[in-house]
């Protein structure tokens, strides 16, 4: 009965939100749960100071993507427009936590049951970040004694080297153990790139775990070219081994900043980061020719027999296809050694690998839609489980904890170390589940 209630309530709290898009007017409308939820992606790392920077046709696609129906104005008026709807969403962001706060405040029965449900997106996001990372097998951490090139060296190789770079004072007494921990930060730590450092050994066991090359060339200049094809920092984006005139072109060639501008390095990449899904075509580089066509006739937006260049069928899906979550996909940013690594993962063969930037992305494309599908199913399943028709928290909890280990299943199938990760996490919920047991069985009594 209290759930049933509970349910109400928090329907009830969603539907005050309202019912529709906006207008091409100012006036903010209400928003529905749904409408929440994808304006928020659109939002997310966006500032009010942006807009002042944006040109009139990126004010414009943005205020389509957040709810305009047909946005019309000078710049200022669509920047204008812009921070209204930004304002409008916060607000009732901030109205739908409080509503559903509300709803629930006191209720220590819907408490324990939302734990479960935290449970739950915990999982969901560890099983998500299975199938989107191509970071691969974790290696573990590095040994000082075996895993670098310099770990064979011999003492008095390792102590004149230290010497020249004014690590150690000449004939330093230095034990070995501590030569090569000072090697680390001198030798190491500045190598660029990082795997440069590294032992063959260790170079062709992450080819191997990473399942790049089944078999790892054995000369060490083979095995730093596979390394240059395949291994990239997560941290890393295909903008970021570009120089600083690369980085400048784009922001000029995208009317983002005046060719006469003098800005420093990081803030340039920074201004690309914040502009590149929304100011390039990236996302229409992992659609073949033939895709956008098809799609476009599917919709109605263009006759089958049409005969459309490839530049104007991109500017025609451009305006018309609004999957707000496909076109910031995180794979779009991507460097080209990330995509081969998350293509040869996947399975694909070395010798199949694209050679451009565009068959890349088109293959990683494929791959990843099939990948999120299967992940939203997996979170539907614990979502179904947290938000079924369940009476007690005790039930909740075993059937979030049978999907969960359907996800470890999943994952062990996919990746070994992924098998690691989900035992931990299946650890961690058994652990929560103990004690929601008790609180279950607390209010039982109590009732």
């Amino acid at each position: 009965m209290r759930l049933t209630t509970l349910s109400i309530l928090l329907l009830s709290s969603s539907t005050v939100l309202a019912s529709s898009w906006f207008s091409a007017d100012d006036e903010p409308k209400q928003w529905t749960n749904e409408q929440l939820t994808k304006a928020q992606k659109v939002f997310e790392g966006v500032k009010d100071d942006a807009f002042e920077t944006w040109s009139e046709s990126k004010l414009r696609e943005f205020l389509i993507d957040t709810g305009y129906i047909e946005p019309k104005g000078t710049r200022e008026q669509l920047a204008k427009m812009a921070r209204a709807q930004r304002k409008s969403f916060s607000s009732a962001l901030s109205s739908a936590s409080a509503a559903a706060s509300t709803a629930v405040y006191g209720d220590s029965y819907y408490q324990a049951t939302q734990s479960a449900s935290s449970v739950a997106s915990e999982a969901s996001r560890t099983a998500s970040s299975y199938y989107t990372s191509a970071s691969g097998a974790a290696m573990g951490a590095m040994d000082d004694t075996k895993d670098y090139i310099y770990s064979t060296w011999s003492d008095n190789q390792l102590r004149t080297y230290l010497e020249q770079k004014g690590v150690i004072r000449t004939n330093a007494q230095v034990k070995r153990d501590e030569l090569l921990k000072k090697m680390k930060g001198a030798y190491a730590d500045a190598s660029d790139p990082v795997y440069s450092a590294w032992s063959d050994s260790y170079i062709r066991q992450w080819l191997i775990n990473n399942n790049v090359i089944a078999e790892p060339p054995s000369s060490r200049e083979k095995l730093l070219a596979a390394m240059g094809s395949y291994y990239y920092n997560t941290k890393d984006y295909v903008w970021s081994s570009w120089s600083d005139s690369e980085l400048k072109s784009w922001l000029v060639t995208h009317n983002i900043i005046k060719s006469d501008a003098q800005i420093k390095r990081e803030k340039m990449q920074k201004m690309v980061q914040d502009n590149y899904l929304s100011a390039s075509n990236a996302v229409w580089d992992a659609w073949t020719e033939s895709e956008i066509r098809a799609w476009l006739i599917e919709h109605g937006y263009m006759r089958s027999e049409a005969q459309v260049k490839k530049d104007e069928l991109v500017a025609l899906i451009n305006t018309k296809y609004t999957d707000t979550a496909n076109r910031s996909a995180e794979y779009l940013t991507w460097p080209d050694a990330r995509l081969r690594a998350y293509l040869r993962m996947h399975g694909l063969p070395e010798s199949q690998l694209p050679t451009s930037r565009p068959g890349l992305l088109h293959e990683v494309r494929i791959r990843y839609v099939i990948a999120q599908t299967r992940i939203d199913a997996l979170i539907q399943k614990i979502r179904d489980a947290v938000y079924g028709s369940i009476e007690t928290a005790e039930e909740k909890l075993g059937s979030v904890l049978n999907v969960l280990g359907g996800a470890k299943d999943e994952a062990e199938v996919k990746r070994r170390e992924a098998v690691k990760e989900a035992e931990k996490v299946a650890t961690e919920a058994e652990k929560k589940a103990e004690k929601l047991k008790k609180e279950a069985e607390k209010l039982k009594n109590e009732l």
